[in-house]
């Protein structure tokens, strides 16, 4: 799936049937509370259009931060008949928008499709019912396939939305999520760790002891692990990790979880670590001692390396090398390397 160009509106909560256990949407949007939904949809579309008709770059209209097709269904209407207009005249593509599972019904689908819409994102978080359960999420695994299918019987894109470390979750319940994931052949994918936000149930649930999140360390393996099998199944991933945000990295917006602002990049460079980790076993046998030449596609060099070249230092004395020297190439497709004596 190429990447398209998202033009993004935040609807923090709208539609939401009730708050999530782990959800501050105010903060991860940056968005103020006791402005109306309507309100708050023509206020940020304006200046998009503005910004679109100044790019020349057509794109979709993406609606964030709440429950989309729970809106109440007047101001849904309103919403997608004003969007009409530019899009019918080029400015935008088309509509993406993200909702429940249990919010995407054949009713919905058959109101929704008068409209152009294009993308439609699953929050789905977790395909295993205890976790689904304990995190009070309100739905079944059964729920996301049903509402899978409808979104491929409508003819639309699909995107699946995971978290990691909810409540209930382990390792292999996350790889059985991804799992089940790339059975779906979703048409993109995103994955977030579960960070502790203050004001949340999931706040006070961690200050009684009972919700641990996961470190920053386990939460980039589980991630880097579910980065390969969805490469090798071909899935494109558009997001590891919340967008950098002031609002988030605020004291106290954050009381516990493995926030990282640069989350994605330090998945890839664990990647990347593993793949040439396994080329350097292969040398000389043991791949301990002498010097290593590793070159690789000029573009993942930031990636290779890893951050503060943190990488160079692991394998340095992982392998006992005397030396280790990363090279980029050009023209290389992203995933390309070697690894030779040097």
């Amino acid at each position: 799936m190429k990447r398209r160009t998202i033009y993004p509106i935040f609807l923090p909560h709208s539609g939401c049937p009730f708050q999530c256990i782990y959800c501050d949407q105010h903060a991860v949007t940056g968005t103020t509370k006791g402005v109306s939904l309507l309100a708050r949809f023509r206020a940020q579309l304006n200046p998009l259009i503005d910004r679109a008709r100044g790019s020349g770059v057509p794109g979709e209209v993406a609606f964030y931060g709440g429950t989309f097709t729970a809106l109440p269904r007047s101001d849904l209407q309103e919403i997608l008949e004003t969007l009409t207009e530019p899009i019918q005249g080029g400015v935008f593509t088309g509509i993406r928008f993200s909702t429940r599972p249990d919010c995407l019904t054949p009713d919905i689908c058959s109101f929704l499709a008068k409209y152009r819409v294009r993308t439609v994102e699953l929050g789905v978080q977790s395909f295993s019912n205890t976790v689904l359960r304990e995190s009070r999420r309100g739905y079944t695994r059964a729920a996301v396939l049903q509402a899978s299918s409808l979104v491929r019987e409508c003819g639309w894109d699909l995107g699946i939305q995971l978290m990691m470390g909810l409540p209930g979750d382990t390792e292999q319940r996350f790889s059985r999520s991804i799992t089940e994931t790339i059975a779906l052949q979703p048409d993109l994918v995103r994955i977030y760790p579960t960070l502790v936000l203050a004001g949340t149930k999931l706040s006070e649930w961690h200050a009684g002891g009972d919700y641990r999140p996961l470190t920053l360390e386990e939460a980039i393996v589980w991630c880097a692990a579910a980065y390969d099998s969805l490469l090798q199944a071909a899935i494109p991933i558009a997001r590891m990790g919340l967008h950098a945000d002031r609002e988030l990295e605020k004291p106290g917006a954050i009381i516990a979880g493995p926030y990282h602002p640069a989350f994605g990049h330090l998945v890839r460079s664990r990647w990347w670590r593993d793949r040439i980790s396994r080329a350097l076993r292969a040398l000389s046998n043991s791949g301990r001692g002498g010097r290593v030449l590793v070159r690789v596609a000029g573009r993942s060099l930031g990636d290779v390396l890893g951050q503060k070249h943190g990488n160079l230092f692991w394998w340095r004395s992982e392998f006992q090398l005397e030396q280790i020297r990363v090279e980029g190439e050009k023209g290389w497709q992203w995933d390309r390397f070697q690894c030779a004596a040097a």
